[in-house]
């Protein structure tokens, strides 16, 4: 079973993101947006709506690309544990390969 965690940086490399993942064809995806917002899904503020679309965005990309179970949230990757992830991949990921 392949467990990742896919984290989205800054916007405009999703779509890779998405296309890692898939490579990996992943039983468990968790989306990680890092963002400092704790109320980003209670918010009526632009940028919390935002973040909540692009989220939700990123599941249905995922889940359609790959099959696995997605799950998601916005917050800080080093509050994360991350030893139980057989992957991970993310926009920083992505930037140095290129």
């Amino acid at each position: 079973m392949t467990d990742i965690l896919l984290i989205a940086g800054p916007e405009g490399h999703d779509a890779e993101l998405v296309a890692s993942a898939a490579a990996y064809q992943p039983h468990h995806v968790t989306v990680l947006i890092e963002a400092d917002d704790p109320m980003w899904a209670h918010s009526d503020a632009p940028t919390a709506q935002a973040r909540r679309d692009r989220l939700a965005t990123l599941l249905t990309a995922t889940a359609l690309a790959t099959g696995a179970g997605v799950v998601g949230m916005v917050g800080d990757s080093s509050q994360l544990q991350v030893q139980g992830f057989d992957a991970i991949v993310g926009s920083r990921t992505l930037l140095t390969a290129a």
